[in-house]
């Protein structure tokens, strides 16, 4: 590529990314915002480490401690400078949406990549205020280390992203067989996973293990069949309360409720504890397909898109925003060709469509019925046929004979 050509593509790369900074910083967000900002005054008056620990035995906190940690000094130095509280709180969100597409351009050198990049996450981080796009800079680092068979930094950066926000741990065990089967001996595997065990202790030290695991435990502990995530379980909401079931019924506008367990509907409950154990199985199936599989790069980003895709299409108490780190992985398996254009674009259009649907640019989305059928459900049934594209795609890459 001619330099100059480079430099003004570059160019024109950062004036986007000002635009969209400047344009989107004081959106209003979510009601998620709010709660984030409170944490991070929390910490500051009663300290990080202790606030962290009185933060969780007072509050539903389900965040890991650096995420935490990370508001506070962000709305630390808002207070230092005299700074709005929305606009410090967006600080690491801004970072990351600019560090984010930066790596992925150090990727391949491919401006058209950051760009496109930049316009996927811009309404989930700066517009809606989700705090996903801080460990998109690590999470991707991490996929590219793998793809170079640098384990012990791909599994550095991965620890790094679970400890700002837990959705990343959903490729740590791919990661780990990725690792084993890389490994020489026992003390190569040590020497790889050295960096992350370090980290993992520290964190753990620092704020306590009792409470950190405690953090996870809630954040894994969502009572509802579909949180508005856009999945199999939201299709069954649909259909139980078009049956309604145990005095099911929608919402006045036609939306398709939350459904809590317990529920007055016993195929609810029946519904929670049949999926949880399906994504359990179906999860384990994706990983032995990679570890008996090719040891290839492209089996490894398949795998990992097959396992947060899963994730999200079979468990319960999925978030809308939870579909963020199939994304990041469809991204970073569509630049190395491993999946195509129609794939990534049908992943981009999910995780766009997961935002918008349920919160417009921040003030909520009212309108999204026509003769009282939820736009969502549509959306909901694209992503489980994305999802058996993506296990044929795994079965297709993982399995066939090498050359």
């Amino acid at each position: 590529m001619n330099p100059v050509s480079l430099t003004v593509r570059a160019t024109i790369f950062l004036l986007f990314a000002a635009s969209l900074i400047i344009a989107f910083t004081n959106a209003p967000g979510t009601f998620d915002d709010y709660a984030f900002i409170e944490w991070a005054n929390f910490l500051d008056q009663h300290g990080i480490r202790a606030g962290y620990t009185q933060l969780c035995q007072q509050a539903d906190l389900d965040y890991p401690p650096l995420g935490v940690t990370l508001m506070t000094l962000s709305l630390r130095l808002g207070h230092a400078f005299g700074w709005p509280e929305q606009q410090s709180f967006k600080l690491p969100l801004v970072v990351g949406s600019f560090l984010g597409p930066l790596v992925a351009f150090w990727r391949h050198r491919a401006v058209e990549d950051a760009i496109l990049l930049l316009l996927v996450i811009t309404p989930y981080g700066l517009v809606l205020g989700g705090t996903d796009v801080v460990y998109l800079p690590f999470l991707l680092f991490a996929f590219y280390a793998a793809e170079a068979e640098n384990f012990g930094l791909a599994g550095f950066c991965l620890a790094v992203a679970c400890i700002l926000k837990w959705q990343p741990i959903i490729f740590a065990p791919i990661f780990l067989i990725a690792g084993i089967r890389h490994a020489k001996n026992f003390r190569h595997l040590t020497k790889i996973c050295l960096p992350t065990v370090i980290l993992v202790v520290l964190v753990l030290a620092f704020y306590t293990p009792a409470t950190v695991f405690d953090v996870f435990y809630k954040a894994t502990a969502d009572y509802e069949l579909s949180g508005q995530g856009l999945n199999f379980a939201w299709i069954l909401s649909f259909i139980f309360e078009s049956l309604h079931l145990g005095g099911l019924t929608f919402q006045p506008n036609g939306a398709i409720n939350m459904l809590p367990v317990p529920s007055p509907a016993q195929a609810v409950n029946i519904s929670m504890i049949v999926l949880r154990y399906l994504f359990y199985a179906v999860f384990v199936v994706h990983l032995v397909i990679y570890a008996v599989g090719r040891q290839t790069k492209d089996a490894l980003l398949i795998g990992a898109l097959a396992c947060a895709v899963s994730q999200f299409t079979w468990n319960t108490g999925v978030h809308e925003d939870h579909f963020f780190v199939s994304f990041i992985a469809a991204f970073a398996a569509w630049q190395s060709k491993v999946i195509d254009n129609f794939l990534f674009t049908t992943a981009a259009t999910i995780a766009a469509l997961s935002e918008f649907l349920f919160y417009g640019f921040g003030d909520g989305f009212n309108f999204g019925n026509l003769f009282g059928q939820d736009c969502t459900l549509f959306v909901a049934l694209a992503e489980v046929c994305f999802y058996g594209l993506v296990v044929a795609s795994q079965l297709r890459i993982s399995l066939r004979r090498a050359p």
